[in-house]
Order: C-alpha cells, then structure tokens, then sequence
C-alpha cells in the first residue's frame, strides 16, 4: 500500500488524537485560514501534500516581505532566492515560525541564523532510520516503547552540525545517525527575536518505511492504539474514514506517516496559537 493512503491515514488518526485528547489544539487547527501558513517549494520535500492530507488550508510562495503567516515551511531544496532567505529571517525576527528540511539546513538556516546550526561534510544514503524522541518534545507523544519512530532519509541528506549548543535544542536524535555519520542529531529548534525556527533532516514527506521487528509488521490499529493512544470508537472511525481495514496498512507504514504529519500539525497549532495569545 503507498505512503499516500498512509499519510490519508494518518491526517485523519491525528485530528481523531487532538479530538479525543487535546480538543484546543483541534479547534486551533480548524479555525486556520490560507494566510496563516505560508509554504515556499522546493525541489524534493512536499510538505504542501501533508499539509492537504490534514486539510489544512496554506499560501503557496506568498510575498516574504509582505506575508502575514504566522508559520512558514520552507521545503528542500538545492538553493534558494537571497532576497527569500533575507526576507523570512526578518520575518522571524519579529515572530514567525519557521520549519525547514534537509538541503535547506545549509543552503537556507545557516545563512540565515548564523553561528547556530550548519551541515556536515557528510552525506546520508537512501535508508529508513530508528529516532529517540527527547521527553519533552512533540515528539515524544507519538512513541511507542521498543517501536522507535522511523524517519526516511532521501539519498544525499545532510546530518545537522550545531554550532550553539546553548541556544540550539535536539529535539530528536537517532543512534543510526551516530553509528553512520558521527552525526545523532535528527531535529533541532532554536528561538531567534521573537520567533522560532525548527528544522529536521530529510523530508516530512517520506516515500518508504521499513520493518524492523515483527510489531512493526504488525496491522496500523496497533500503532493507533499502542502509539497514538486511540480509544477503540476513534480508532473505528479512522479505518471508515480512511476506507481501510486493519491490515491494509501495517504498524511502520502508519508510524512514519503519523510522526511526520503529527510534527506538522502540533506546529502549526503552537505557531497560530502563541501569534494569538500575544
């Protein structure tokens, strides 16, 4: 089954997750309109497909001078337009979000803010890595216990240097990462002015898993109830929802999807919430 009916799948498991257990950031979630959420392409990462699978209305490549967004995702890319990545960092400054990946760690976050995360002179290949959730990140809400989340990374994507330990926060490292490139770490956030940026390797939008262990082979009900703590009626309503059966879809297909989909929902919802709390 593609990752296209997982990620389908999983759009549906989250806001079936924030109805049951977080309903604010649901209604957070539904209230957001096309000008909140800014998305700048890029030659591999979609983060547009995740953000349409969870129904999300979003702008593509809007003014970056002009722009209102309270978040902007800036996608993977071999290079980017000067005036984009001097325009957006003054955006932060004064309180924009901003998520980014892989390619746009160099290419984009390092020339923007500098002197506090860079590239590598490494590069990964094309394989599924095991991530370890810091306790007190949003990741952590979504792992399950001897079922590591898998993070897909595309040939060639870069592991994260960072070169401000103080300001910069692992929020996920991997001992894959480690053991390979001498490079653990998977996602980071740092404040800057009176914004954020988050950035994390690889694409939100991954196009394989992989079965580690038998769990992982095991049917996506298990991950919804095990992993995102579904109750049974939620978990009934995801599968008719999303036109499925339990084993259309296994454990790691829903894992991955779910992780990545989820990171972009919370952050949205923490990004237009923390714009209107101000």
């Amino acid at each position: 089954m593609s990752m296209q009916t997982a990620y389908n799948v999983a759009a549906l498991a989250v806001r079936q997750r924030f109805a049951e257990q977080h309903p604010q950031a649901l209604k957070i979630l539904n209230s957001l309109v096309k000008d909140d959420i800014a998305v700048y392409s890029g030659a591999y990462d979609k983060v547009e497909k995740v953000l349409q699978c969870l129904q999300v209305p979003h702008t593509m490549n809007p003014d970056s001078k002009k722009t209102k967004a309270a978040i902007a995702f800036v996608n993977c890319s071999g290079g980017y337009n000067n005036q984009l990545i001097t325009n957006l960092a003054q955006q932060v400054q004064d309180g924009m979000w901003l998520v980014s990946s892989d390619w746009a760690l160099g290419y984009f976050i390092a020339k923007a803010f500098p002197n506090t995360v860079t590239k590598t002179n490494r590069a990964t290949g094309d394989e599924v890595i095991s991530v370890e959730a810091n306790l007190d990140t949003m990741w952590s809400d979504v792992v399950v216990l001897g079922a590591d989340p898998q993070w897909w990374l595309e040939g060639s994507s870069h592991p994260i240097q960072i070169l401000n330990p103080e300001l910069v926060k692992i929020e996920a490292s991997s001992h894959d990462l480690l053991r390979r490139y001498d490079a653990p770490v998977v996602a980071v956030s740092f404040d800057w002015g009176k914004g954020h940026v988050f950035h994390v390797i690889s694409h939100f939008w991954c196009n394989r898993s992989r079965t580690l262990t038998p769990r992982h082979r095991n049917p996506c009900t298990d991950f919804l109830e095990a992993g995102m703590k579904l109750s049974q009626e939620g978990i009934k309503k995801v599968l008719t929802q999303g036109r499925i059966k339990a084993d259309t879809l296994n454990f790691a297909q829903i894992q991955s999807a779910a992780t990545a989909t989820e990171l972009i929902a919370q952050l949205c919802v923490k990004a237009v919430g923390k714009l209107a709390v101000r």
